[in-house]
Order: structure tokens, then sequence, then C-alpha cells
């Protein structure tokens, strides 16, 4: 009898042993997943707070054909401040490279700011003429708040003038 107490109690802290550990397994996995959601949470609501729209006369984007560059005013319309840095555009779906790299912030702006108007110049593929009309896709993010980056893009059609 005094064998069949001693392996039962064996058994018990076994058991208690295996329980302790997997219940620390699943809360280090809780604690990662909860932290994932929060991060997400961040990430999506900064999302919500960012939007881009194009400015300006879309009928009539200022185009130089000698050296295949247009200008294009792109306004934060969003309530978060944007990065100016990182910024992409992409005319009839091929990348357009950004000839200077730092906008011109219109009304005297320093930062993009919600409302303000960037005008950004774009070397496009040759090809193009005046009259054309372009798809023109601009893709911008928020400066780094909490960890995380708000995005936003806007896809117009420009005509060339």
């Amino acid at each position: 009898m005094a064998d069949g107490g001693a392996s039962n109690m064996i058994l018990l802290v076994t058991s208690l042993l295996i329980c302790g550990a997997a219940s620390g397994i699943l809360l280090q996995s809780w604690t990662q997943t909860a932290s994932s959601v929060g991060t997400n949470q961040e990430q999506l609501a900064l999302d919500s707070k960012t939007k881009v729209t194009l400015s300006g006369d879309l009928a009539k984007t200022v185009f130089n054909s000698i050296d295949d560059r247009i200008d294009i005013f792109v306004q934060n319309s969003g309530s978060s401040i944007l990065d100016e840095n990182e910024f992409g555009a992409f005319v009839e779906g091929q990348s357009a490279s950004v000839v200077v790299p730092t906008p011109e912030f219109l009304n005297g702006a320093t930062s993009w700011s919600p409302g303000v108007v960037a005008k950004y110049t774009l070397q496009i593929d040759s090809g193009y003429n005046t009259g054309d009309e372009l798809r023109l896709t601009v893709v911008v993010a928020t400066i780094t708040s909490g960890g995380v980056v708000g995005s936003d893009s806007v896809t117009e059609v420009i005509k060339l003038g």
C-alpha cells in the first residue's frame, strides 16, 4: 500500500509540473498575441487618419515634353502628418522618379501637415504628348507614430496640358 501512495504522489507532482509549464507557455503565447493585436489596432487607427488627394487641374497637368516631366499637386487631406520623403508615384503602372527629392510646400508651410499641398515634379517615360490621358497613382506614408506608419494611395486620370 505504501508503494501505491508514493507512485500516486509522484504522478500528482509530475502532473502539476507539466500543467505549470503548459500554463507558462500559454500565458507567453497569449501575451504575444495580445501585443500583436494591439499593434494591428494602432496600425488600423493610423491608416484611417491618413488620406491623400490629388489637387489642381487634373485636366491640364503641367507637362514639359522636352524633359518628359510633370508637376503634380498632392494634398494631405487626412489628420496625420505625412512624411514627404516617403512618397511614390506610378504613371500608367510604371514607376515615376521624383526629380527633386524634397517637395515644395504651398502657402509657406514647412511640413506636410493636414491640409497642406505639396508640389512634386516627376520624371515619366518618354513617348507621351500634350493631350494624352494617363493613369496616375500616388502612395504616401505618415511619420512614424508609436512604432507604426500609416499609408494611403490615390489613383486618378490626368490629362497632360
